[in-house]
């Protein structure tokens, strides 16, 4: 019996340590400055899109970490200036449900200057979707 608790214990402080997140795409803003601070090793913008949130982590000395979970996004758009299509990069600009409660409620969450956006807007809509028919959510509810 105490072995058993101990193996609990041991994949307990395993999981704590180095969470799992099934994390579908990752990048990082890739525009002319954002190339810099990359060969730099000095970009710490850092977006995620798992299963069910989209994560953006910003900062060195006070890094700060926003996840929002796919079912309170809505309306994924992709934006491209001239200059990002020179630099083959663009932006994602996503909607917050505002009747959600939360603390980031009506606001538009922008991915700047990441590569292939299409595809990133493409998947990341894809998986709103599944995220919202997971859960049951009409679009009467979201509205």
């Amino acid at each position: 019996m105490k072995d058993n608790s101990e193996n609990v214990e041991k994949m307990r402080k395993e999981s704590l340590e180095n969470p799992s997140f099934e994390i579908v795409w990752e990048g990082q803003p890739s525009g002319l400055w954002g190339r810099i601070l990359s060969a730099l090793h000095l970009n710490f913008t850092w977006y995620r899109l798992s299963k069910d949130e989209l994560i953006i982590t910003k900062g060195f000395f006070n890094r700060r970490t926003d996840s929002i979970e796919l079912y309170l996004l809505k309306d994924p758009d992709m934006r491209e200036t001239l200059w990002q299509r020179l630099f083959k990069v663009g932006s994602i600009g996503v909607k917050v449900d505002g009747h959600s409660g939360s603390k980031m409620a009506g606001r538009l969450v922008v991915i700047k200057n990441i590569k292939e956006p299409a595809y990133v807007r493409k998947l990341l809509r894809d998986y709103i979707e599944a995220d919202v028919l997971e859960r049951g959510i009409s679009y009467f509810d979201k509205v």
